[in-house]
C-alpha cells in the first residue's frame, strides 16, 4: 500500500535531505547535532542488518525503508532546521492541530450520523486516521504539548490559547475512547511533576527501580485480582471511569485478552529467533502459529487475509514488536535512544538556556513512550511526524545554546 499524498511527500523530503547532505557534508560532520544523530544510528542499522534474515524479504525492505525515511526526515533533517529556528516547531504543531480539529469535527459529524453508537467510533476518523487509537494517541501528544507550553509562555493571551487547545485535544482523546491514550495523559502529568520538583537522573533511576520492585512483589495478587474482575456488560455504554478500569480486566474484555495474545506471540517469536527476529514488518504475517489457544477470542486472527471485524494490528506494543521482528538488538537500540532523551531531559538541562523547552518536548513525548507499551503507530505517517518531530525539537533545543555552554554541559 502507498499512502497518498504523505508517503510521496516524505520521499521528496528524503531526496532533499540526501542532496543537502551531499552538498554540505562538511557542515553535517562539524555540527553539534552529529553526536545526537549517532544515538539513532543503532536503530537504523538494526533495521538494515535484520533484512537478510527476514521471513519475507520484500515486506522487510519496504517496512525498513519507510521507518528509516521517517527517522531521517522528521528527526535528523528537521532537527537541523529547528536548531536554527526552534520556534518553527510550535508553528508546525499549530498547523497540524488545525487539521486535527477539522478531522475531529468530521468525526463528530459521522458519530452523529450513526446516532452516537459507540461501536462506530473505530472508523469515524477514516480516511484521515486508520482507527480511533491512532487518533487518540495523536490528541494526547498534542494536548501534552499545549499544557507543557504553559510553563514556557508568559503572555496571558497565549496561555489562554494553550489552555483552551489543551482542553480541546483532551476532549478529543475522550472522544476516541482509547484507554491507553487517556492513561498516557496521567503519565504526562507525572513527568511534569518530576520536572516541577527538579527530580535528577539518579533520583529518577531510584524511583523507576522502586516501581519495578513493587510490581514484582505485587504481581501475583494483582493478577488474581484482574482475573476475578468484571465490568459493565457490552449492552451498556461504559463511562470514562469504567473504560479506564477495564484496562485491567483480562477475564471478560476480549480486547485485553487479544492484546495479551499478541504480546505472548511476540515473546514466543523472540524466543525462537532472539538475535535476528523474523524481519522488520513481518509480525502480522507470521505470528499466527505462535498464539496461545487459551487466549483465543472472537478477535483472534486465524488468517491474515481474513481479519475479524474490530481486530487487526500487529504486536500492540512498540517494544515487543521490535523484539519479535529485530531481536534483542532491536529492543536495545530503541531503549538506548529513549534513554538518551531521558538523560538529556533530567540530567544536564540546567546548563541550557532553553531547558524548559527540552522538558516540554520530553513531557509531550512521554505520552507515547507509555502508550507504546499497548500499541505501535510509528509506521503511521501522521503519527511518525508528531513523535520524531517532537524528539527533533527536544535535541534542537538542547543544542540551541551557544557552543561555550554546550561544552560546559559536556
Amino acid at each position: 500500500m502507498l499512502r497518498i499524498p504523505t508517503e510521496p511527500l516524505v520521499g521528496i523530503a528524503l531526496i532533499v535531505f540526501i542532496a543537502d547532505f551531499v552538498r554540505n557534508n562538511s557542515n553535517w560532520r562539524k555540527g553539534p547535532l552529529l553526536k545526537e544523530h549517532m544515538w539513532a544510528l543503532p536503530l537504523i542499522m538494526v533495521f538494515l542488518l535484520t533484512i537478510p534474515f527476514s521471513e519475507m524479504l520484500l515486506v522487510s525492505l519496504k517496512f525498513s525503508f519507510v521507518n528509516i525515511a521517517y527517522i531521517l526526515v522528521f528527526y535528523v533533517f528537521l532537527s537541523r532546521h529547528l536548531r536554527e529556528d526552534p520556534e518553527l516547531f510550535p508553528t508546525l504543531i499549530a498547523l497540524y492541530g488545525i487539521g486535527y480539529i477539522l478531522v475531529t469535527g468530521y468525526g463528530i459529524f459521522r458519530f452523529w450520523q450513526w446516532e452516537w453508537n459507540p461501536v462506530v467510533v473505530r472508523g469515524i476518523f477514516q480516511p484521515f486516521y486508520k482507527d480511533h487509537t491512532i487518533f487518540g494517541a495523536s490528541g494526547a501528544l498534542i494536548a501534552g504539548f499545549c499544557f507543557a507550553m504553559l510553563k514556557v509562555t508568559k503572555v496571558n493571551l497565549w496561555r489562554i490559547i494553550y489552555i483552551i487547545a489543551g482542553l480541546f485535544f483532551t476532549s478529543a482523546v475522550l472522544l476516541s475512547s482509547s484507554r491507553a491514550a487517556f492513561l498516557s495523559l496521567g503519565v504526562f502529568m507525572l513527568v511534569l511533576l518530576f520536572f516541577r520538583i527538579n527530580l535528577g537522573i539518579r533520583q529518577l533511576i531510584v524511583a523507576v527501580l522502586a516501581v519495578i520492585l513493587a510490581l514484582m512483589a505485587l504481581y501475583r495478587p494483582v493478577l488474581e485480582r484482574m482475573q476475578h474482575t468484571e465490568f459493565a456488560s457490552e449492552s451498556k455504554q461504559p463511562g470514562v471511569m469504567e473504560r479506564t478500569k477495564s484496562v485491567v480486566n483480562i477475564t471478560t474484555d476480549v480486547s485485553n485478552l487479544e492484546r495479551m495474545n499478541r504480546w505472548l506471540s511476540a515473546w514466543r517469536m523472540f524466543r525462537e529467533k532472539p538475535l535476528t527476529g523474523f524481519g522488520p514488518g513481518t509480525y502480522q504475517f507470521v505470528y499466527i502459529p505462535f498464539q496461545d489457544p487459551s487466549l483465543i477470542t472472537r478477535l483472534t486472527v486465524h488468517d491474515h487475509g481474513n481479519v475479524p471485524e474490530g481486530s487487526g494490528g500487529t504486536a500492540h506494543s512498540e517494544y515487543l514488536l521490535a523484539l519479535s521482528e529485530m531481536g534483542i538488538l532491536g529492543l536495545f537500540s530503541w531503549l538506548l535512544l529513549i534513554g538518551r532523551w531521558i538523560y538529556i531531559s533530567f540530567a544536564c538541562y540546567s546548563y541550557r538556556s532553553r531547558a524548559v523547552y527540552v522538558q516540554t518536548a520530553f513531557a509531550a513525548l512521554s505520552t507515547y513512550l507509555f502508550h507504546a507499551f499497548f500499541n505501535n503507530f510509528l509506521t503511521t505517517d501522521k503519527f511518525a511526524f508528531l513523535f520524531w518531530g517532537t524528539a527533533a525539537w527536544l535535541i534542537a533545543n538542547y543544542y540551541t545554546k551557544n557552543e561555550q555552554n554546550i561544552q560546559a554541559a559536556n
